[in-house]
């Protein structure tokens, strides 16, 4: 508990939590988790049972259950839950302030209101995410200018593409406060390796959901390019008709036989991938913070990673940075872990010590100032 908020009630926007989290949904699990425990009387405003079984005086058990993959039913459901039920709630528990850990804030908030940016993806790519390029254009940039006392955003990078698409609102509104990471999440089993689990020990890995921009494509390129047989282990929710795709640019380029789906993988088999991994791959054109650095860091796992967006500013001096455009860099990049083991050692001790800057009790801690702030 935090001095001072011991009589502070706040309203937490959870109805993007679901069981299986990634992204978006993994912070704000870690996040709200955080926050819950810092301040007792707070609300929590999801259907999530992992939340209810640790919070169960905490919970209100209010809003349309999560749907993933979202599609435009399920978002508008949420969204109209929002500007209506929530917002009831709100004023019938007499809370004093409406905190949103994702890009979904009230018009009007009947308290002190804080939204969280993670990034400008459907402005960046509109034909990607098409059901929100609306939302972004014409109601995003209202609720953010007129109805938001704070907003944070992920990283500086975000900061600045916020700005750059919506020069209207004021800078001084913005507070960046970086994501951490949680190392309890992975539970490895010791005695057990990836050849025992998962049939292959020699491999690269990527961790993600396919969409386009996060620029798979580019890896079984480079795979073809460089020296070797590893395989490319992938994890992640893909779509069929991505999934598709990239097999089918792997096949073209006489790798397609090393490509392993494993699709949504547990976090203790996530974990025992990172460890035994060759390197962890991230080609992603665009971030707005990249969590699944802090992951492969935090096991000492050789990273490769584009020089684009925020990652650049999440890594640090960890990584070996590549060009996300072009195959033989990255190519060029992976042959530089076969030739130095005394690299790879370097970048092993320098990502235990870059991960430890990221926790989310620091992260809790900073979002608690800010709401006493504004609260003040």
């Amino acid at each position: 508990m935090i001095k001072g908020m011991e009589h502070l009630t706040i309203a937490i926007n959870g109805s993007l939590l679901h069981p299986q989290p990634t992204g978006l949904s993994r912070y704000g699990v870690e996040l709200s988790s955080c926050l819950l425990r810092l301040l007792p009387k707070a609300k929590i405003y999801t259907q999530l049972k992992e939340i209810e079984d640790l919070f169960p005086d905490q919970v209100v058990s209010s809003g349309p259950r999560f749907q993933h993959p979202a599609n435009f039913t399920s978002n508008l459901k949420r969204l109209l839950w929002l500007q209506t039920r929530m917002r009831l709630n709100i004023h019938l528990q007499k809370l004093k302030l409406n905190f949103a850990p994702i890009a979904e804030g009230m018009i009007n908030s009947p308290v002190p209101q804080i939204v969280t940016i993670h990034d400008l993806l459907p402005l960046y790519d509109p034909d990607f995410m098409p059901r929100w390029k609306i939302y972004y254009r014409k109601i995003l940039p209202k609720i953010l200018k007129n109805h938001c006392r704070k907003i944070i955003c992920v990283s500086e990078f975000t900061k600045f593409e916020l700005l750059k698409y919506y020069p209207e609102v004021n800078a001084n509104q913005i507070k960046v406060i970086y994501p951490g990471f949680n190392p309890l999440r992975f539970r490895i089993n010791k005695g057990l390796s990836s050849l025992e689990k998962f049939g292959f020990s020699d491999y690269f890995l990527m961790v993600g959901e396919g969409r386009p921009y996060k620029n798979l494509e580019l890896v079984p390129k480079a795979l073809s390019i460089h020296r070797g047989n590893s395989v490319l282990a992938i994890c992640g929710r893909i779509p069929a008709d991505e999934m598709k795709r990239i097999q089918n640019v792997a096949n073209e380029a006489g790798v397609g036989e090393r490509l392993r789906w494993l699709g949504y993988v547990s976090d203790q088999d996530l974990g025992l991938l990172y460890e035994n991994s060759k390197a962890f791959i991230f080609p992603s054109r665009y971030e707005g913070f990249g969590l699944p650095l802090l992951e492969a860091m935090s096991f000492g796992t050789p990273v490769l990673c584009s020089k684009v967006a925020s990652l650049p500013e999440v890594g640090g001096r960890v990584p070996i940075y590549f060009d996300p455009s072009d195959p033989m860099d990255l190519s060029q990049k992976m042959e530089l872990l076969n030739q130095s083991q005394t690299l790879i050692e370097k970048m092993r001790t320098a990502g235990y010590q870059r991960v430890k800057n990221f926790t989310w009790e620091e992260s809790a801690q900073k979002h608690v100032e800010l709401f006493k702030s504004v609260l003040n």
